[in-house]
């Protein structure tokens, strides 16, 4: 076997340790099966560690092998010493019918698909080479975000955190050089990811079949696969969004606290993969924080606040490096003359963000799948998690809009060019909301129902009092 490949191997497999380690550090609650338990462990230890890299490389500290196995190892003392003073009741095994464990099935043979196109696949796109295969690069070669590659602005997009450049970087090490055919393999972890993280937080809470199904479609759509295979952003981007968002939509219909935290850490890894991640993260919470209750907005506020600390560094480095953004400044937003004079993008920018959604050659109907959840949640009575949704999807629309709105770019370049991609992240997450939107109420929703119908009745007693 190829030196090099055994090196991701073991990068990957250390980053399972770490998640195992980590996961009930974190609040996790252990699976009882052990395939959940390690598709758990991937999805938190592969998440962690490109959290880990992002930060790391903004202080221009590199994130090495035996880095990496040290945290897999002291998390592992701390959560056996944990296991050992406290019983955490395991999540239950789900009883799975015929059709569920095909759909499974099928999803792992996809990702097996997938990994032997990416085990030989050329950096070829622009921007996989341009922008994210030349920071890995100089990351692996100097440790940290250093020198022109990240400050000067000959350099496209230099605004971009770092996780995913991150992470190619410490699989270099790993490997013991930087190869820009095997960087691709680690691209597959971001779907695999996205499945395995998906099935084990999200499995307790919705229909199994159902999961399962979407899951499949989100994979095997062809935007999808194609855009994994270039090196950008935007799926990485897209698979931290909707594990976020999908874990808030569930933590507003069960209250489960480790659903809080997957949210909090999936979106805080959005926010440290593309610049457009931090939008989608705080549109996440202001969903969230408009239909949560007052009773849970503290610990939804926790949960931002994770997000804006672990953002913080990059932002502060931004600052100190004095890199602008040379598409669009956001200063333009208050600037009413301005915003006149290029009224005319509106119209075709969101026309064009609204075809490339609705393309089927692309995304196939995990469009429809997302509408489908949100009315039926609020037929349903899952009126909460419905109207979060939606709010969601509206406000990260109008946010890629208003960018699109603001741009010093033609509109031919900045939007023809790049609309097919800006999208993924509300086709993906708002195809993964739908299980969670169509799932059974919970009983925090059906107390919840019952208290507002005693209130209502209670209201309608006292007006009725002589």
């Amino acid at each position: 076997m190829n030196v090099r490949l055994v090196g991701i191997l073991e990068a990957n497999a250390l980053m399972v340790v770490f998640g195992l380690g980590l996961s009930p550090l974190l609040g996790f609650r252990p699976r009882a099966l052990l395939a959940e338990r390690l598709a758990l462990a991937y999805a938190v230890g592969f998440t962690a560690t490109g959290i880990l890299a992002a930060e790391l490389a903004a202080v221009r500290v590199p994130t090495d092998w035996w880095l990496l196995a040290a945290l897999a190892a002291v998390t592992l003392l701390l959560a056996r010493r944990r296991r050992g003073g406290a019983t955490a009741t395991p999540v239950a095994p789900a009883r799975l019918d015929a059709l569920t464990i095909v759909a499974l099935i099928a999803v792992g043979a996809v990702l097996a698909k997938t990994a032997t196109l990416l085990a030989v696949k050329p950096l070829l796109e622009f921007d996989g080479w341009a922008i994210w295969a030349t920071r890995a690069r100089a990351l692996y070669e100097f440790g940290g975000a250093t020198g022109a590659v990240f400050t000067d602005a000959t350099y496209p997009a230099l605004q971009h955190p770092l996780l995913l450049p991150g992470l190619e970087a410490l699989d270099g090490r790993f490997m013991g050089a930087f190869d820009g055919t095997l960087i691709h393999l680690q691209l597959l972890g971001f779907a695999v990811a996205l499945a395995g993280g998906a099935w084990a937080l999200l499995r307790p809470v919705v229909a199994p079949p159902l999961l399962a199904a979407t899951l499949l479609a989100i994979v095997l759509a062809p935007a999808f696969s194609d855009q994994l295979a270039t090196n950008y952003a935007d799926i990485p981007l897209a698979a931290f969004v909707a594990l976020g968002v999908a874990c808030l939509a569930a933590w507003l219909r069960t209250d489960e606290r480790e659903l809080l935290v997957g949210a909090a850490l999936f979106l805080s890894a959005a926010a440290l993969t593309k610049n457009e991640g931090e939008f989608f993260a705080l549109a996440a919470y202001v969903a969230g924080a408009c239909v949560c209750g007052r009773g849970r907005l503290r610990p939804l506020a926790i949960a931002a606040a994770v997000t804006v600390a672990l953002d913080a560094p990059w932002r502060i480095w931004i600052a100190a490096h004095h890199v602008d953004v040379a598409e669009y400044s956001l200063g333009d937003l208050v600037d009413y003359g301005y915003l006149r004079e290029h009224s005319d993008r509106v119209g075709p920018a969101a026309h064009e963000l609204a075809g490339q959604i609705l393309r089927t050659q692309a995304w196939s109907y995990l469009v429809p799948l997302a509408l489908v959840g949100i009315v039926g949640a609020l037929a349903l009575g899952a009126h909460r998690a419905g109207v979060f949704a939606a709010a969601w999807l509206v406000l990260a629309y109008s946010g890629l809009l208003v960018v699109y709105w603001i741009s010093t770019n033609p509109v031919t370049s900045n939007l023809y060019n790049s609309s097919n991609r800006t999208v993924d992240s509300l086709v993906v997450a708002g195809a993964l909301l739908a299980p969670v939107l169509l799932a059974p109420a919970s009983a925090a929703e059906r107390a919840e129902e019952r208290g507002a119908g005693e209130r209502e009745q209670g209201g309608e007693a006292v007006r009725g009092a002589p």
